[in-house]
């Protein structure tokens, strides 16, 4: 059955449901363990990039994993001046991503083998970053052959490039970028896909901006975000279709 589109009043009904909205905290503090040897066992061909830092032996607990949190990754958002840099970033976003899955980590290594992925991630990035930059013309540059898009990395992974590359939102900041996938669009009553127009991420910008205008005091957008990737919405999003 085809979704039909929450409304702002929809989304911020299924929110108060669901709970309190997480803390700006809780937000910045949500992480992930990976092992970075699930990575290396993958990193091969002839045009994989140069092994970035994030992937080396440094940091890593007593069972090989590393531990990446949003608030490591938007500090890491900021230091991105080289292709080296983006590549470092794309892994250490993907890690936050996936976690400790080894399957789900082939797929984010296939778009590494571009000969130019790093150039490309880069160029992506800076359409958000650089001068007169915005979340719009970042996810048109992923969606662009001519600018960043790499096969294989498609909106659910290229929207949280874009999310922590732009800082962490603030309150009185709208259209700020944010992380858009399967789960998310679920909950927002989108059809069930894995790519999205840049119209309609632009939608959901406006959108989930419009939502969080309904709360007093106006909440940062990734809180409701994260609210909504939560259990418990998932949770009252599954009673509502056996309703239907």
């Amino acid at each position: 059955m085809a979704r039909t589109r929450k409304t702002a009043g929809q989304i911020a009904e299924l929110l108060f449901a669901s709970g309190p909205l997480p803390t700006e905290e809780a937000v910045r503090s949500q992480g992930f363990s990976f092992y970075p040897r699930h990575w290396l066992s993958k990193w091969d061909g002839p045009h994989m990039p140069q092994i970035p830092p994030i992937l080396e032996s440094v940091g890593l607990d007593a069972r090989g994993r590393k531990r990446l949190t949003r608030e490591d990754l938007f500090i890491l958002g900021q230091r991105i001046n080289t292709a080296a840099d983006a590549i470092e970033f794309y892994v250490a976003v993907c890690s936050w991503g996936v976690g400790n899955k080894a399957r789900d980590v082939y797929r984010r290594v296939a778009p590494l083998r571009h000969p130019d992925a790093g150039k490309r991630l880069l160029r992506g990035i800076k359409k958000l970053q650089g001068p007169g930059g915005s979340a719009i013309a970042g996810y048109d540059a992923f969606r662009s052959t001519d600018t960043a898009y790499l096969t294989g990395l498609g909106p659910a992974f290229f929207t949280k490039l874009l999310y922590f590359a732009a800082r962490e939102p603030t309150t009185d900041h709208n259209g700020h970028p944010l992380i858009l996938d399967q789960r998310i669009a679920k909950a927002i009553g989108w059809p069930a896909k894995t790519w999205w127009s840049t119209a309609e991420y632009e939608d959901y910008l406006a959108v989930m901006d419009e939502t969080r205008r309904l709360f007093d005091p106006v909440p940062r957008a990734d809180r409701l975000e994260y609210a909504l990737f939560s259990s418990a919405a998932q949770k009252l999003i599954g009673t509502e279709s056996t309703t239907l």
